[in-house]
């Protein structure tokens, strides 16, 4: 697939002139804002009914470890919540040999799975530092958040994890790329699969579920349905789970990273609007901003299909998440969130 390498100014007035109505003159044109000084911001997790969004501060340039953070949605303030030092942790979970290193930790996707049934909030992380895992914290609530490390899953040898979402058995589903981006391995090597971890049954493959690349994930409230980002293959899977796994495959124009549920229900996809080598090339450097350019579409899970897909002004975006007013859209290698007003993505024709 053709991938459209665009200069970032470029792509902000390609966004402005094709994705607004024709009738929207400059000044009324709602213009893209930052979040200054959140490095490195691959994931995002909005905590429900509060201002705050947990990101996921990936290791990466000249950063080593990587570490959560929380970003106010009004202010803007950006507050460290781990590694903490001082913060109590609980007993980690059976299988679990403890905390990883601070100066190790490197989270990759998140998610955060909402307070049900009295029991806490809860954030899972994916780490590649010390070792492939995810850690579990419990979310704690107050005038600003914190988290407490409560446990970890190891992911089975050989898996290299990316994605993460609940399932309604108090586990979660996890994107396996099958091999690191580190560029030991061709990446046509790269074959990938989902699997999925419970605290009585440890981990299983989803059946069926081979996808190359898997990248972004999300899943129904159900665990019936995953949705599943082939980051190679620019494409959008949809995973019917039962006897025998149905799918559905829409294809998008550029390499789609994470995904996440937009307020409305559809799937927003971020990525990048180049080649796999590019990236690759970006990804293992020590450089702390490449230029990359981005992509965002939202996709409409009844009908299957791309409903709008267009460029944004960030380098190496990898998520876009709905914040009501904003989508916020988040790269793994800046120093930056890009605040997308909502309106430029309804106002944009469809694909």
């Amino acid at each position: 697939m053709k991938k459209v390498q665009v200069p970032a100014l470029a792509l902000a007035a390609l966004c402005i002139s094709t994705c607004m109505s024709a009738s929207a003159t400059a000044a009324s044109t709602p213009q893209p804002d930052r979040i200054a000084g959140v490095r490195n911001i691959e994931d995002l997790a909005p905590i429900p009914g509060s201002e705050w969004v947990i990101g996921s501060s990936m290791a990466g340039g000249t950063a080593t470890a990587g570490k959560l953070v929380a970003i106010n949605a009004k202010s803007g303030e950006a507050l460290s919540l781990y590694p903490a030092p001082n913060r109590a942790n609980a007993k980690p979970n059976s299988g679990c040999p403890g905390q990883v290193a601070a100066d190790a930790f490197k989270p990759h996707g998140i998610f955060l799975r909402p307070t049900t049934d009295g029991h806490t909030a809860q954030l899972y992380v994916v780490n590649h530092g010390g070792r492939e895992s995810v850690e579990i914290f419990d979310i704690l609530s107050g005038a600003t958040p914190g988290l407490r490390w409560t446990g970890c899953a190891m992911l089975p040898p050989g898996a290299f994890g990316n994605g993460v979402a609940s399932s309604p058995d108090g586990g979660f589903f996890v994107t396996n790329m099958g091999k690191t981006l580190d560029g030991r391995d061709p990446i046509t090597a790269m074959g990938g699969d989902i699997i999925a971890w419970t605290q009585a049954n440890g981990w299983r493959t989803i059946a069926d579920s081979a996808i190359p690349a898997p990248n972004g994930l999300i899943a129904t409230q159900d665990g019936r349905t995953l949705y599943v980002a082939s980051w190679t293959g620019s494409t959008i899977t949809e995973l019917k789970l039962g006897e025998k796994t149905e799918r559905r495959t829409v294809a998008v124009d550029f390499l789609p990273d994470n995904l996440r549920w937009s307020r409305n229900g559809t799937i927003l996809v971020a990525g990048q609007a180049t080649s796999v080598p590019d990236v690759i090339a970006c990804y293992t450097s020590t450089r702390d901003a490449c230029d990359i350019p981005s992509a965002v579409a939202e996709v409409d899970p009844a009908s299957f299909t791309v409903r709008c897909s267009l460029p944004v002004a960030l380098d190496m975006a990898t998520v876009a998440a709905d914040l009501g007013e904003d989508i916020w859209v988040g790269t793994t290698r800046g120093d930056a969130v890009l605040r997308l007003p909502a309106a430029t993505l309804h106002a944009c024709a469809p694909s």
